[in-house]
């Protein structure tokens, strides 16, 4: 059997291989649309032609000398019900406690993008954000705009105007 097939969508099934391939002529020609497919009258140019043979079948199943287990390659992060806590397992090796999966991830691709050197934690240590934290009015908190206030542009951190609608960022949010 042949199949035509145009981004992951089946377009038929065909016992010859010069009505596949006539099939996929006219689809192509009519922008794979069924209603300007029925109205297609194209010529089959492949009926009389001598074809080649279609290859062998593919052997099912993985590629020998292919075969990769991506736990070992990659490292899981798995999570301890006594502690409460996301740790990443690279084989027998346990790497660490974390309180989200969101950090875990963060220094599991760390990791996998230096080698899985632990050295590279040491280095790299990043403020942590309390989640459950009250927050006190009378104190004044850091704070990174991601995006404009005023006209949710994207913004690089640090900026103090908004390349978009040109206002000064500071200004307009102690005005409002």
């Amino acid at each position: 059997m042949y199949r035509v097939k145009y981004n992951n969508k089946d377009y038929g099934e065909f016992k010859k291989l010069s009505d596949a391939l006539y099939e996929r002529d006219a689809l192509f020609f009519c922008n794979f649309d069924y209603d300007l497919l029925v109205e297609c009258d194209l010529e089959n140019k492949y009926e009389h032609m001598d074809l080649p043979p279609f290859p062998e079948k593919r052997p099912k199943g993985r590629i020998k000398g292919t075969k990769f287990n991506k736990n070992e390659r990659e490292g899981e992060i798995l999570f301890n019900h006594k502690l409460k806590k996301f740790y990443i397992q690279k084989g027998e090796e346990i790497i660490g406690q974390y309180d989200t999966m969101t950090e875990a991830f963060y220094y599991k691709k760390l990791l996998m993008d230096n080698d899985w050197d632990k050295n590279i934690l040491k280095s790299h240590i990043t403020e942590k954000i309390e989640v459950n934290t009250v927050i006190d009015s009378a104190t004044k908190y850091k704070v990174e705009l991601n995006f404009c206030p005023k006209c949710k542009s994207r913004l690089k951190i640090g900026v103090k105007e908004c390349p978009s609608c040109g206002i000064n960022i500071e200004e307009y949010l102690y005005q409002n």
